[in-house]
């Protein structure tokens, strides 16, 4: 949603910008970011471009905040990628992959979206141990990866998915699943707006923003075009809500315009475009301008490659039916492995 903003409020910035100074460096960033909608697949990566020691400086006075969550931050990598057979601008159905690593830790969590099939593999005790679980509870997951590799071999998927292999999910079975337990899960879904929608949303940018984006030429650096824009935000905040209220029916549940205002401080923003061959290729922005209270640079970098592959449906994934959690569920609560199901709080199904 980051990378999708980004692109949405460059294009439309790019657009109105009317000044002589500026023409150049807009119409220079408006045909960079129309080029990569011209892509049939993108990866889109987003990570914090500070070290573990400039993150603490940063936010050391954030209440609840470690060095562990520096470190943790600093190592953080998230990566988006959608493909199509047909350029993205014009696609309606896409394929979607999602990564997130950490520092050497590769392949932390991962899931495609393929057609109707979607896959997952995750690294469950890496995540437990970055997500703050303490060693007992790190401990009673490993018990319980013991138990589950004794299992028959009918719930391999069960055992796969407790092991970090790929596993694959029919969203609908789940669905129905979930509805005989009287449970309404609505599937996700990897569609995008439909076209007018879009267009309105790029409208109510467009004339949020209209001439108050500054573009700039700021050179070249490590071979690629650089092109600063400056915006106030608390008043383009305030404009975009009243551009986007009409439309809040059509936006993603959850999201309410008026959130824009509320976080947008009474200050510009500044965003360093990197264009490379023609193409956006890169957007960063310090973070630390929304947080009053950071004490130092939190440059956040959302990185475009097109130079990519088409996102697969990932080979050898086994597929995971409802039945077949339930019914390992029983296996392992039945066995004398039921005591490692504590630390997962399921004890008390037994």
């Amino acid at each position: 949603m980051a990378s999708a903003g980004c692109i949405a409020f460059i294009a439309t910035a790019a657009t109105a910008c009317g000044t002589a100074q500026q023409i150049s460096a807009g119409v220079k960033v408006q045909r960079a970011v129309d080029k990569l909608g011209e892509q049939k697949a993108v990866t889109t990566s987003l990570g914090l471009d500070a070290t573990q020691q400039q993150i603490w400086t940063a936010l050391k006075g954030e209440k609840g905040f470690t060095q562990d969550d520096a470190k943790t931050l600093a190592g953080l990598d998230v990566s988006v990628s959608m493909s199509s057979t047909k350029p993205l601008k014009d696609s309606k159905t896409r394929s979607v992959a999602f990564q997130l690593s950490l520092g050497s830790q590769k392949d932390l969590l991962e899931f495609r979206s393929v057609g109707q099939k979607f896959y997952v593999r995750a690294d469950l005790k890496k995540l437990m141990s970055v997500g703050g679980g303490s060693s007992q509870d790190i401990k009673q997951f490993q018990s319980m990866v013991t138990a589950a590799g004794k299992l028959p071999s009918s719930y391999q998927s069960v055992k796969d998915l407790i092991g970090g292999k790929w596993i694959t999910i029919d969203l609908k079975s789940f669905q129905e699943f979930a509805k005989t337990m009287g449970v309404n899960t609505p599937a996700p879904s990897t569609s995008t707006l439909d076209a007018k929608t879009q267009q309105q949303v790029a409208d109510a940018v467009k004339k949020a923003i209209g001439d108050s984006a500054k573009f700039k030429d700021t050179g070249s650096r490590n071979g690629a075009d650089h092109v600063s824009v400056t915006i106030p935000a608390d008043k383009a905040a305030a404009a975009l809500v009243q551009g986007l209220k009409p439309l809040q029916k059509q936006l993603p549940k959850g999201f309410s315009p008026s959130d824009l205002q509320k976080n947008a401080p009474a200050k510009d923003i500044v965003l360093d475009l990197a264009v490379k061959n023609g193409t956006l290729s890169s957007v960063t922005v310090d973070l630390a301008t929304f947080d009053k209270n950071a004490k130092g640079k939190l440059p956040l970098t959302i990185g475009f490659a097109t130079d990519v592959q088409a996102v697969k449906a990932p080979a050898g994934a086994t597929t995971l039916n409802p039945q077949d959690i339930m019914g390992a569920m029983m296996q392992l609560m039945t066995g004398s492995s039921s005591t490692s199901l504590k630390g997962l709080g399921l004890s008390g199904l037994n």
